[in-house]
């Protein structure tokens, strides 16, 4: 990411070889290679006039110099029970949950998960340790009545899993968390897909990095924005996109414009996926866009904000993704070979919120891109008592 942060498809154009090795050797890198080995959370160094990307090893993150340094924090770690799927075999609606067990609150700066299940997505939340009652481990979320909405209004999200990747860091910066209340338990719904030829036997590990009380100088809400109704034309590249108005709602709730500081992002397609982007809308930063994927690769997308944007003043946020669809029938929202167009972020705010866009209403074309929007509905979710 762009460290203001932008990722811009002129950055995405710079090559960068793939080096799996947790720790970068050879000299520092330019300032635009390091944004494109940070687009995938990985560090960048150059040898012999060659860049290349490396993942950092665990318990790191990838700074804004490109390198890698530990997380803060003291870590809280987690590994899930082990499940087996068979070649092409998908699995939805499966939960894991881990009961923390604390007497107090617990303030986490990062989250870190690691996994080998052939994890496709995961989404994470936690609520009161008795409201989804049963033993922890992996079971099916419809044999508790289990709702990730539900789960993150009684409680909070706590982090999301880019599609497909093996390990990721969500990282805020110095002195901001997120609060989990005493008493929490942590429940991830997983989906996962087998794309390979053999059976997969493997698990989740997930750690928080957890600060003193003393130590929190932000306290951070989630919002959620996804696109529901979506109509990809076969043989075509299209766009989903719609502004969600935040500031009626926002002045309802609060008596004051909106104000809020986004301090992450992770953007969410499938395979048909070429970008996602999210641009401010109204106020001074009218126009300017906060984010922007290319590609999908299955590698860690998620995106901190160092030092954190400031929205004061917008009216709303625009969003949308674009897909090339190469085959013969139209895809729509979904699992599978189906598409998803959504974002999860964090924000210094007194409201959380969750918007959608539940409409693909043809808008003409933008050159050979076929346009498509909606309006967007929001729920604004008060915070201030779960800071």
């Amino acid at each position: 990411m762009l460290w203001r942060p932008l990722l811009l498809a002129s950055v995405l154009l710079l090559a960068c070889n793939d080096d799996e090795s947790t720790s970068p050797l050879g000299e520092p890198c330019e300032q635009a290679d390091a944004a494109v080995c940070r687009i995938d959370q990985k560090a960048c160094s150059v040898a012999a006039g060659q860049v290349s990307c490396s993942s950092c090893a665990a318990g790191e993150w990838v700074t804004q110099a490109g390198v890698c340094e530990p997380l803060v924090g003291t870590p809280m770690r987690h590994q899930f029970e082990e499940f087996s799927t068979e070649p092409g075999e998908e699995v939805l609606g499966l939960c894991q949950s881990w009961t923390l067990g604390n007497d107090t609150d617990i303030w986490v700066n990062a989250v870190e998960l690691e996994q080998d299940a052939l994890s496709h997505h995961s989404n994470w939340t936690f609520s009161p340790e008795d409201k989804f009652p049963g033993e922890d481990g992996v079971w099916l979320c419809e044999e508790r009545n289990y709702d990730q909405l539900a789960a993150a209004v009684s409680g909070g999200v706590i982090y999301a899993q880019s599609t497909q990747a093996t390990r990721e860091v969500q990282r805020f910066p110095t002195g901001a968390a997120v609060r989990i209340p005493a008493h929490s338990r942590i429940i991830g719904d997983v989906h996962v897909l087998n794309t390979s030829s053999e059976s997969r036997t493997g698990s989740a590990t997930l750690t928080l990095y957890v600060l003193p009380e003393d130590e929190v100088s932000t306290r951070l809400a989630p919002f959620h924005l996804t696109y529901d109704e979506l109509a990809i034309p076969p043989h075509s590249t299209s766009r989903f996109s719609g502004t969600c108005n935040l500031e009626e709602g926002w002045q309802e709730q609060t008596g004051e414009p909106v104000s809020m500081k986004l301090y992450y992002a992770l953007p969410h397609t499938h395979a048909l996926g070429e970008r996602f982007f999210l641009r401010a809308v109204g106020g001074p930063r009218d126009g300017e866009m906060l984010l922007d994927v290319l590609g999908f690769n299955g590698e860690a997308r998620g995106v901190y904000y160092e030092p954190p944007v400031d929205l004061a003043g917008i009216t709303g946020l625009e969003f949308g993704c674009e897909f090339d669809n190469p085959r013969d029938d139209e895809v729509n929202w979904g699992f599978g070979d189906q598409e998803m167009c959504e974002m999860l972020g964090f924000i210094e705010s007194p409201l959380g919120f969750e918007s959608r866009i539940s409409e693909a209403n043809a808008t003409g074309d933008d050159g050979e891109i076929q346009t498509f929007s909606g309006e967007c509905n929001s729920v604004l979710i008060p915070w201030e008592d779960k800071l």
